[in-house]
């Protein structure tokens, strides 16, 4: 590449040994040329068809490259397609230049802009086509490397002063101030090892005038075990601080062990005693501020101990003392429902002693005793997954099930001696509560209909209903999600058989129908039994229990119904069902029901049987709804269907017990067991079996 004649480069020698001998010891130096030229070829005779010129420049460490074009005369072309001159600045093109340019055109909007960044490069593409048809001379070009002054650029991040070089910068400090290791920041020397001194002032620097900007002050107090200091802050404080509160600049002092404390603003800490042996107190600013500071005292005290020596514990002493001597003892006694870590006993209680370094030893911590997660019952469950069981933690529990609820409250306490206590008072494992079905409560709410002739229930509307049609077919009332109530003499017999029982059906060849196998079947000891082939002579206490083998499976369609209270008023009106006769006689295959009103025993007629006082009689003389043959030991329930809510649940207020031949008829009434006469048999027989 020819960039210069030969005289050029003599002239230009001189310069470049120069500056070699100059900046010898500094980076820059060799055989990179300071200034030179760059030109078109056949400069300035003219230059030849499909001429081409590369060239490229770089500037050392601290020094810029720039480029001044003293003459431009090439052919002129839309957008220089045809000859043009291309300016590069570290790879970015900065002008494509091509036509007539004078020298003061050039100088004013070309040349100033023709330079590299600190250390980049500057770089020249000349290209002419195939043809010229007028001489143009090209372009000259002096280029010049020059150092640039760091000292200007805000981002040399000196913090107070700097000296420009060939070459590079340097950051110096004012005096009193120190250069850091990363050679740009400045700041006070101003830390200080008082180790042995007793008694003392310590005060920012410069005190009481503002404080120097990005200071680090350390100050380290040191004396021998056994003694501690207690600092006193004196005058005025004024260390930055931001309005949202956040120091700006900040006063830290750092015991040896125990709490670490910062302060700013304009409010002076408090005296204060530091527990401590060894103090570190470290003062630090930012790079502004006009503040004044701090100053504080401090001496040596000898050391104490205070209580409590482990938090949820008090001090047993025979003196009361806000600080305790070297050497004195005390026993420490765990709070209220606390016990000693380490020890795996019930124990609450050692004695610890005053050391040299204001510290208690042993030092053994009271935690809160445990109650554990309880045991929980079959249906039942915690309502949180995993709560605390500590001391005064509660917990609650919950059925996880909604056709069961509690049978009494959920909440208990972890007391004090690690168990269970309920609002009352009493110990879980002593008022357990336990699931129990809910009772009395439909899926479905409908209202008419009759049993004899009557309406056809809709699914979940009796859930209670079961059916039994293996021997004598009769119904049976679900009470629990295991047991069962029917009437003596639908049993009677087969007290020693296994029986299965149909629940959550109207349909009675329903083959989705849950199938209840007996466990258990207990009649009425009152109940008069009779043989094989004779007539029942007496009706008197006609209820049984059926335990079944295994838990119901209680859902929308099977569910218990509720027994009656025992200050029950006379109830007026009352559904049946059952799957029992109705038109005519015949038996139907749906569950049917219908509503039927209560009579006095004087206006039914007893069909020679003796009638008792655990029994009552039901129909309705206006639609001829009455219970028939294959409704034995069902259900007689109050509200009438339709009228159930959770605040009046269905109840069982009679058992389907016996009747005249025929059914519906105006002039007779169906007898029903008086099941509120039976609810103590009912619960001491479920309870023992």
């Amino acid at each position: 590449m020819k960039v210069k004649r030969e005289s050029e480069f003599f002239l230009t020698l001189p310069i470049m040994i120069v500056f070699c001998v100059i900046v010898l010891l500094l980076p820059v130096c060799g055989s990179v040329p300071l200034t030179g030229w760059v030109q078109s070829p056949g400069h300035p005779r003219g230059y030849d068809p499909n001429s081409r010129l590369t060239w490229k420049e770089c500037a050392p460490t601290g020094h810029r490259i720039t480029l001044t074009l003293i003459h431009l005369d090439l052919e002129e072309s839309l957008d220089c397609e045809d000859d043009s001159l291309k300016i590069f600045a570290d790879e970015e093109l900065l002008f494509k230049l091509c036509g007539r340019k004078s020298m003061k055109e050039l100088q004013a909007s070309i040349n100033p802009f023709l330079h590299s960044s600190r250390g980049g490069c500057l770089s020249v593409s000349f290209l002419a086509d195939y043809s010229n048809p007028e001489r143009h001379t090209g372009f000259r070009g002096f280029y010049a490397i020059q150092d640039v002054d760091e000292c200007t650029d805000p981002e040399n991040e000196c913090t107070q002063l700097c000296n420009n070089y060939i070459g590079g910068y340097r950051c110096f400090c004012r005096p009193g101030y120190v250069l850091d290791p990363d050679e740009h920041t400045c700041h006070v020397s101003c830390s200080e090892d008082r180790n042995g001194s007793r008694e003392g002032v310590l005060m920012s620097p410069g005190w009481p005038e503002p404080y120097p900007e990005n200071s680090v002050c350390s100050y380290t107090l040191a004396v021998e075990e056994g003694l501690q200091f207690e600092l006193t802050f004196t005058g005025l404080f004024d260390v930055e601080m931001k309005e949202n509160g956040q120091c700006t600049d900040s006063l830290t002092i750092k015991p040896l062990s125990g709490d670490v404390r910062t302060f700013c603003g304009r409010k002076p800490p408090s005296f204060f005693v530091t527990r401590s042996q060894h103090v570190e107190i470290i003062f630090r600013t930012d790079h502004k501020g006009a503040n004044r500071g701090f100053s504080l005292s401090y001496r040596v005290r000898e050391m104490n101990c205070v209580g409590p020596v482990t938090p949820s514990s008090s001090l047993i002493s025979q003196h009361s003392y806000s600080e305790y001597p070297t050497g004195y003892k005390v026993k420490v006694k765990c709070d209220k429902g606390h016990v000693l870590k380490s020890i795996q006993s019930a124990e609450v209680e050692y004695e610890s002693t005053c050391q040299n370094n204001g510290e208690w030893s042993p030092v053994i911590a009271c935690e809160p005793v445990d109650c554990g997660i309880p045991e929980l019952h079959e249906l039942m469950e915690l309502s949180d997954k995993d709560p605390p069981t500590t001391y005064k933690k509660q917990i609650s529990f919950k059925c996880n099930s909604q056709y069961y609820q509690l049978d009494k409250t959920g909440h208990f306490t972890c007391n004090a001696e690690g168990y269970w206590e309920s609002e009352s008072g009493q110990k879980l494992t002593e008022d357990s509560p336990k699931c129990e079905p809910v009772c009395g409560m439909n899926t479905e709410v409908s209202s008419g209909g009759r049993v004899f002739g009557g309406k056809q229930a809709r699914l979940g509307q009796i859930p209670w209903q079961l059916l039994h049609k293996t021997h004598t077919r009769g119904g049976a009332s679900l009470i629990s999600d295991y047991w069962a109530l029917t009437a003596a003499h639908v049993v009677d017999g087969y007290e020693q058989s296994t029986l299965n029982w149909l629940g959550g059906i109207i349909d009675g060849l329903d083959k989705n129908a849950v199938t209840m196998e007996t466990e258990k079947i207990i009649i009425h000891p009152n109940y008069t039994r009779v043989g094989k082939g004779k007539e029942q002579k007496n009706f008197d206490s006609d209820i049984a229990l059926i335990k079944m083998s295994a838990r119901v499976p209680l859902g929308p369609n099977i569910r218990p119904v509720c027994l009656p209270k025992k200050t029950h008023e006379p109830v007026m009106e009352g559904t049946v069902s059952g799957f029992g006769g109705f038109e005519r006689g015949s038996k139907s295959k749906i569950l049917r029901y219908g509503h039927i009103q209560e009579y006095p025993l004087d206006e039914c007629d007893p069909v020679k049987l003796p009638v008792t006082d655990n029994m009552f009689c039901a129909g309705d003389d206006v639609k001829s709804i009455d219970s028939c043959k294959g409704d034995s030991g069902g259900p007689l329930f109050s509200p009438v269907l339709g009228s159930g809510s959770p605040d009046q649940p269905y109840r069982l207020i009679g058992i389907v017990s016996w009747g005249p031949p025929g059914c519906g008829n105006a002039s007779f009434k169906a007898y029903y067991t008086k099941v509120k006469n039976y609810l103590d048999w009912i619960k001491e027989t479920m309870e023992k079996n």
